[in-house]
């Protein structure tokens, strides 16, 4: 009716306004919680190894908590909606069946530790760097920029490859000399690349060598293998490389490519 204002009821109001509070509180203690932690454990000089996957879980238990008391605030007893769901509740277990399933398996992958923040990973041909565990989806961030969300039913279930289970990770290049090449000399100037290249760890809990492979068409390959650790890889690679091309000219020891003829047809 014209000029008649309407007004909601002041108990909605405060129901209303608790609510927020609720949220801001569970907003404030959540952020109070992650800086506390962050700064205990940079003071016994270490840091956090999942920051992201952390902050995942404690705000699920925290906004858990918030919207329990939400439902309280406004007298809502979910009892009666659950047992008259009838057969709507079989069609909305059936349409939850994947949530949930991908929520248990977050759980079992985060309780294993089965993947986690940080780490290089291999997950049924999606291979990257985990960001963070969440409790659908662990977000995968590929070498070439991409982010991939994998269901987690599929992680749990799948087949995970940890690129770098410890400190240093093994590196295999091979290496094709000519078949006039003195392989003795050959050997020897692998293995002198490896002992003075910084890059190559030399560690008593691993073993750098140069093994025989192939004959090939073209000439005889070696296999050099070293180990790096994970901050070097890409620059012990390159640099292990440099220094073999550099020796081998130095030595005039080719390295053998392929020859292509083209005959013009008679």
């Amino acid at each position: 009716m014209k000029g008649v204002e309407y007004r909601m009821p002041m108990a909605v109001v405060m129901d209303i306004f608790w609510s927020i509070v609720a949220l801001v509180i569970a907003y404030v203690v959540h952020k109070i919680i992650m800086s506390s932690i962050n700064r205990f454990v940079s003071s016994i000089g270490k840091e956090v190894k999942a920051p992201k996957t952390l902050s995942v879980l404690l705000g699920f238990l925290i906004y858990g908590f918030a919207i329990a008391g939400i439902l309280a605030i406004w007298d809502v007893n979910l009892a009666p909606y659950l047992a008259g769901l009838g057969i709507s509740g079989i069609v909305l277990g059936l349409a939850l069946q994947e949530p949930l399933t991908n929520f248990m398996s977050g759980i079992l992958v985060l309780v294993t530790r089965k993947v986690f923040e940080g780490e290089v990973v291999d997950v049924d041909g999606l291979t990257g760097i985990v960001d963070v565990v969440k409790m659908n989806h662990v977000h995968l961030r590929t070498f070439d920029g991409k982010l991939i969300l994998i269901p987690n039913r599929k992680v749990w279930s799948g087949t995970v490859t940890k690129f770098w289970p410890g400190r240093y990770r093994r590196i295999d290049v091979d290496v094709t000399v000519d078949y006039s090449s003195d392989l003795d000399k050959v050997v020897a100037i692998l293995k002198k690349v490896l002992e003075e290249e910084p890059l190559v760890v030399k560690d008593e809990s691993v073993q750098n060598n140069v093994v025989f492979k192939s004959f090939d068409s073209n000439g005889v390959t070696y296999t050099v293998r070293f180990w790096a650790e994970r901050e070097t890889y890409l620059d012990a690679l390159n640099a292990v490389a440099h220094r073999i091309k550099r020796e081998f000219d130095g030595s005039r020891i080719k390295i053998p490519f392929t020859v292509v003829e083209v005959r013009k047809p008679e």
